[in-house]
């Protein structure tokens, strides 16, 4: 069951819940007076995580912060994160530029990929056969991904001996948040597309003025009853739940069969079967005519609340350790991912878009090095009032891009259950992955002569 397992006291918990939040608080005072955050809007949940990775125990030592247990609260926001997402309902209006944008990350993602797996490779046979070429693969879960997936995906790969995945993913989404954020925002310093009069004081600083403060939400059912809050945080923990069980049913079947060492690769795609429960729930909802008890606005600041504190969660949960171990092909994947992914953006949004071609460019920039809300950042430099389509666009490419790219999840651990991680195994993927981007190109093109407009 991996990181599903928790062995944690109540006093733990809470002590944990403290770091978490202390952290949290800090790092908004800090966002709130020191400029070089407000220069490159680094989010305050980065910033409180690297508050405690520095005061905990590999480094200063001020913190009894737990690794293991921040990497299971990564693992567990994740599906938390992911139902608050399938419960909101879903928009109605569709773009071709949500189609291309959905091609771009899927793109992105492989090339990542291959990229990645292709150092790795080299290291391994030519540099230090003991690292794992699965390494490269964790360049696409952390930049493409984000750290939730990264480690949960990559931590469940420590049942076929690659103990480091879970570590080595952090590292690596880590350093994307970096890159999405300083190098994204260079980028849009460096085309002269922002000035300091339209980004608003409030974006920078991260505190809003009384003028400027919007409402959280509605309250959709009578607190004389139940607060609504609560409600929506029952569904999500009853959701959950679900999960567990369906899960918990899959392993049980995949025993039976004889494929029990299939089974931590089922527990790594617990986010997957969570955003489906929760879309299905959803539709039941909508079906029997009570979409009005659920409030999107409510149910986005619960996925904020989860998204800041796996960012945070997911610092915390680097080991250093490991990362000075992979350092070397860290910073080499993740150069030359930026590299690849930068020219891959550039040269592909000249030649699809015809309007706001910089806004959608910068922002799949951001997402494919750090997470959706980093793309949606740096857009708002160029659109502070999210007045054009791209913000909206690249909200709803994210599920074109899900599903585009679900067989590149599966894909990724075929050296493990095919070849039992056997070094052929890489190379078979890498082969998978060059076929796997041509049919997706060669679907693009289609796609892109038949609608020619974005």
């Amino acid at each position: 069951m991996g990181a599903w397992t928790l062995d944690a006291t109540a006093v733990e918990l809470m002590a944990d819940a403290g770091i978490l939040g202390a952290a949290m608080l800090v790092a908004t005072v800090l966002r709130r007076y020191v400029p070089i955050l407000q220069k490159y809007l680094i989010p305050n949940a980065l910033v409180a995580g690297a508050i405690g990775m520095i005061l905990g125990p590999e480094l200063v030592g001020l913190v009894p912060i737990s690794i293991e247990r921040m990497g299971s609260y990564v693992y567990h926001l994740l599906a938390l994160t992911f139902i608050c997402v399938g419960l909101r309902s879903t928009p109605g209006k569709r773009s071709f530029a949500a189609f291309h944008l959905g091609f771009m990350q899927i793109m992105c993602m492989l090339l990542q990929a291959m990229i990645g797996l292709s150092i790795m490779l080299l290291i391994y046979y030519l540099v230090d056969s003991t690292v794992s070429p699965a390494a490269g693969m964790l360049l696409t879960l952390g930049f493409g991904m984000g750290p939730g997936v990264a480690y949960s995906i990559g931590d469940s790969w420590s049942a076929f001996g690659f103990a480091e995945g879970g570590a080595v993913g952090l590292s690596l989404a880590a350093v994307g948040f970096l890159i999405a954020y300083v190098v994204g925002v260079a980028i849009v310093h460096r085309h002269g597309r922002a000035t300091g009069s339209a980004l608003p004081k409030s974006v920078r600083t991260g505190v809003r003025t009384s003028e400027e403060r919007t409402v959280a939400g509605h309250l959709t059912l009578s607190p004389a009853a139940i607060e609504p809050l609560a409600f929506h945080l029952a569904m999500v923990a009853a959701i959950y739940g679900m999960t567990y069980l369906a899960v918990s049913g899959l392993t049980m079947g995949l025993e039976a069969a004889g494929l029990a060492r299939e089974t931590p690769i089922v527990w790594s795609f617990h986010f997957i079967l969570a955003n489906l429960l929760a879309l299905s729930v959803r539709r039941m909802i909508t079906v029997l005519g009570g979409t009005g008890i659920l409030d999107d606005g409510l149910l986005d600041r619960l996925t904020g609340v989860m998204a800041d504190y796996l960012i945070a969660a997911s610092i915390m949960a680097i080991s250093l350790g490991i990362a000075w171990r992979y350092a070397l092909p860290i910073v080499l994947m993740a150069a030359a991912g930026t590299v690849v992914t930068y020219a891959a953006l550039t040269f592909t949004s000249t030649r699809i878009f015809r309007q706001y071609r910089f806004e959608r460019f910068i922002g799949i920039f951001g997402e494919m090095t750090g997470t959706l809300t980093s793309g949606l950042a740096l857009i708002r430099i160029l659109d502070p009032e999210y007045k054009s389509p791209v913000a909206q666009d690249l909200v709803l490419s994210s599920g074109v891009a899900l599903a585009l790219g679900f067989p590149l999840l599966v894909l990724i651990n075929l050296p493990f259950t095919a070849f039992a991680g056997r070094t052929e195994g890489f190379l078979v993927l890498f082969a998978l992955l060059a076929a796997y981007f041509m049919l997706t190109m060669l679907a693009w093109r289609i796609f892109h002569t038949r609608t020619r407009q974005a």
